[in-house]
């Protein structure tokens, strides 16, 4: 049915950052600067819409495999200035959430992505979730491999329990998947959450995607009779 609430749960793949640096004359990497700007003033926009989840697809399984060195170094040193968040964020009462395989990330990524959920952790605002090192497969191998360990029967094994173990356990399905920069694709992002998803392709890059982009989505989506399959 048509709905006049916003979508709980808003989970955004940031893409065409290289493309567009391309298009302004500048260094692929320097798109990656420019996005990462554009993560606070959209999540506070989330925030000030009533939205009470907001996943970022920041950084893939694939990237880390098929990235070079030096891109893969200038995307670590923007995470690891996510501390420099903290103090925004617990003014406007959002918490930090990181999903993926953070592990396999440089130590100082890790340990400043730890700091900054630790210290947000008490807000109860808008939950700001970063997917970092993330695959949909990933997370479903690494959640098959946690139940093995726990010793779960087979009997006990439903979509509830596999939620559980997923790295969203406790998170609302996806509500509102959005892709920038036009290609309609979910490149392996939140497959089991965004099952009942509305998916919706702006052609605008991710550096350019501000809060009226954010807000032409929401009132889209406002507009979508949900089914959920039914």
């Amino acid at each position: 049915m048509v709905s006049t609430d916003p979508p709980t749960h808003i989970a955004i793949i940031l893409d065409g950052n290289r493309r567009w640096a391309t298009e302004h004359g500048m260094p692929k990497i320097m798109g990656h600067t420019e996005g990462a700007k554009r993560i606070k003033p959209v999540a506070l926009s989330a925030l000030h819409q009533g939205v009470s989840f907001l996943t970022l697809f920041v950084l893939s399984t694939e990237n880390v495999k098929e990235r070079s060195q030096t891109e893969l170094d200038h995307l670590y040193t923007l995470f690891g200035k996510i501390i420099d968040y903290v103090t925004d964020l617990n003014e406007h009462n959002v918490r930090l959430n990181v999903i993926g395989d953070i592990s396999k990330l440089p130590q100082k990524v890790q340990d400043n992505l730890q700091q900054a959920m630790e210290r947000t952790k008490n807000n109860t605002g808008l939950m700001l979730t970063f997917a970092a090192n993330y695959g949909g497969r990933d997370e479903m191998t690494r959640a098959v491999k946690k139940m093995i360990v726990d010793g779960v029967d087979e009997p006990d094994i439903t979509e509830d329990t596999i939620s559980r173990y997923l790295d969203t356990a406790g998170m609302p399905d996806v509500d509102l998947l959005i892709r920038t920069s036009g290609h309609q694709r979910t490149s392996n992002f939140l497959p089991w959450q965004s099952v009942y998803a509305e998916l919706y392709f702006p052609r605008v890059h991710w550096p350019a995607f501000g809060e009226e982009d954010l807000l032409q989505a929401i009132f889209w989506f406002k507009e979508q009779k949900r089914n959920k399959g039914k």
